[in-house]
């Protein structure tokens, strides 16, 4: 996905953002950390700033809330989160059963495609080093494990009122289906054209919906969308065809999606006291049938108090004192994406940058503070993913440590030999 890209950036000693996911295989995370490493094994810090498309640590909701939780202690010690991504079951219609990201073979699974950052927003308030010793060993998941599936979008599910039909606009009850591209499209019961809304998810489907609409009128930019729906696929569609493309009009229940609509990932932590890290556990829900789209949120335990986060404020209950306190932090640009986190990633990477080039800084020093964040964390984040699919493919509780040694040290010690 980005491997090609990066690994040829790299000789021209650039400075690299990339987004996320950092690549859909393993392989390909490992031959990039291989390629950002080039005096490894002697030094295994990169030479140059790299940054990662993980924006939910740089929202301002997130950063007050690791703030609270790991220098102010306004809980005491973590003992465990729960944390969930609300997909929303139209948003993952579109893109995970009809759009992009909808078939694993051609793209990725969906924990990875779509929650990476989420498993990477674990790992920063649990694993990563906190605030007052940035430079202090991470405290490392013990075991993982994951259960997932496709339950919704398949054909045991699809209505029998609904008959032969693969498309929505020759489909008997499609007046009345939820899933009805029309609706989620055209209709203004969502965000569809006469909400009125040309842009996502309007654009995906017509990229040009709004030079249409402003110089041919409503009916034409209707008109347009309405053809795009109307593609379909027979079972003598070549394969490759019908990979290559979306189907935004094709019955959610009869559509080759294979990404998971409903996983969960379990993290554990064992104590190491020689950090003064407790143990505790993570559990990680990304659910695609919510009215809430994408609004993640948290529920935290500590041993002094409760948290709940979702996204726009903060809840603290204290035990010992009884009290509540609500906070609700500001986001500079509301039409920032990620809660001012889209922002806030480019705003520390271009920090970095500056302090280096023009500060003077040490590379490592710059990472650290700016983007607050090292390549192998960008790396075990996205091993995280894959050992979490690992699991549970193979009904697996796994040792993340050994299996860190194996698939990613090993692999980045066999490309240097």
């Amino acid at each position: 996905m980005h491997k090609e890209v990066i690994v040829g950036l790299k000789p021209l000693g650039l400075h690299i953002m990339c987004e996320k996911p950092l690549a859909t295989t393993l392989e390909d995370c490992v031959e990039i950390y291989r390629a950002m490493l080039p005096d490894y094994p002697r030094n295994r810090l990169p030479d140059k700033i790299f940054s990662i498309g993980h924006v939910l640590r740089y929202s301002p909701h997130n950063m007050m809330l690791r703030k609270l939780l790991l220098e102010e202690r306004v809980i005491g010690d973590v003992l465990s989160i729960n944390h969930t991504e609300p997909v929303g079951w139209w948003h993952f219609t579109h893109s995970y059963v009809r759009g992009n990201w909808r078939k694993e073979s051609t793209t990725a699974p969906s924990l990875l495609t779509k929650s990476c950052h989420d498993i990477d927003l674990l790992l920063w308030l649990l694993c990563s080093p906190p605030p007052s010793d940035p430079t202090a060993p991470p405290h490392l998941p013990e075991t993982i494990t994951s259960s997932g599936s496709v339950q919704q979008f398949t054909r045991t599910r699809k209505p029998a009122a609904a008959g032969a039909a693969t498309n929505c606009l020759s489909c008997p009850i499609e007046p009345e289906c939820k899933y009805s591209g029309k609706d989620i499209y055209i209709s203004p019961k969502y965000k569809g054209l006469q909400a009125p809304n040309t842009n996502w998810p309007v654009d995906i489907l017509v990229p040009d919906i709004e030079d249409i609409l402003s110089t041919s009128g409503p009916e034409a930019a209707e008109s347009a969308i309405l053809s795009v729906l109307s593609e379909d696929y027979t079972s003598s569609t070549p394969a490759p065809e019908i990979e290559g493309k979306n189907w935004f009009g094709r019955c959610v229940y009869e559509s080759d999606n294979t990404v998971n609509d409903d996983q969960f990932v379990t993290l554990t932590f064992p104590a190491n006291p020689s950090l003064n890290r407790g143990a505790k556990q993570a559990s990680f829900h990304m659910v695609s049938h919510t009215k809430k789209i994408c609004e993640r949120y948290s529920h935290i335990y500590g041993s002094d108090g409760e948290i709940h986060a979702d996204s726009t404020t903060i809840t603290v209950e204290d035990f010992n004192t009884g009290e509540t306190k609500v906070y609700e932090p500001k986001i500079m640009d509301i039409k920032s994406g990620h809660g001012g986190g889209d922002e806030g990633l480019v705003r520390q990477f271009v920090g970095a940058i500056n302090s280096v080039m023009n500060e003077g800084a040490e590379v490592e020093v710059a990472q650290r503070k700016w983007v607050g964040c090292s390549l192998e964390e960008v790396i075990r984040s996205h091993a995280v993913v894959f050992a979490a699919e690992e699991a549970r493919k193979d009904k697996l509780v796994l040792d993340f440590e050994s299996w860190w040694e194996r698939e990613v040290v090993g692999k980045l010690n066999t490309s240097v030999a």
